[in-house]
């Protein structure tokens, strides 16, 4: 694997992760996530969009698609959100905080392209990263797709399309859900049982 595709994708992070800013200068968003918008965060899900459909474009034309199935799930199911978003221009607040994940995502990114850069795994930066990874993903991922859930669950009597946004978004929680037992498992469960040899070795 080269380092071209996660720069592409840290690039894309990088741009997306202004999504806080926007609802800071625009904090209605987070109270009604199905009509309230800036032109900032709409444009903001126009990008992202753009970018989810050229990856899974250059993943099926490079002949990783089975590979990586799981990514084009993903952006499956992000893209019929946020294309609904651009072109009807509702939920534009839900997609913006749906794009929280995004600050999480640098971290994955850089963690990603220091396993590839072959950092030792006792490099202090690594386990910075590991842990502002492990932090950023409660906070940001977790936080804002169990956020969106709970506004679709609480009002939808009164949200039209509540049915379609709520389904993707059960799909995408146990994704996430596999995906931090998976994190968990390799940073944290990984590094108990080396800890845990240590100890033995000690006592043997």
């Amino acid at each position: 694997m080269t380092f071209s595709a996660p720069c592409v994708s840290f690039q894309h992070t990088c741009v997306i992760v202004l999504s806080p800013d926007s609802v800071i200068q625009y904090p209605a968003m987070v109270h009604d996530l199905s009509s309230t918008y800036s032109p900032s965060s709409y444009m903001l899900v126009v990008v992202s969009s753009g970018y989810f459909i050229a990856d899974a474009a250059d993943i099926i034309f490079s002949g990783y698609a089975k590979a990586s199935w799981e990514f084009l799930l993903h952006h499956v199911l992000v893209l019929w959100c946020f294309l609904f978003s651009v072109f009807t221009r509702r939920y534009v607040a839900g997609a913006v905080v749906a794009l929280f994940v995004e600050v999480n995502s640098v971290f994955l990114h850089t963690r990603l392209l220091l396993n590839l850069a072959k950092v030792s795994h006792t490099s202090l930066i690594l386990k910075a990263n590991k842990a502002l990874n492990f932090l950023t993903y409660v906070m940001f991922r977790l936080g804002a797709q169990f956020y969106i859930t709970w506004f679709l669950i609480y009002h939808y009597s009164s949200l039209d399309f509540a049915f379609y946004f709520l389904t993707t978004m059960m799909l995408m929680n146990i994704m996430i859900l596999i995906y931090f037992y998976r994190l968990i498992r390799s940073d944290l469960l990984t590094r108990q049982r080396a800890q845990n040899g240590v100890c033995k070795l000690a006592l043997d």
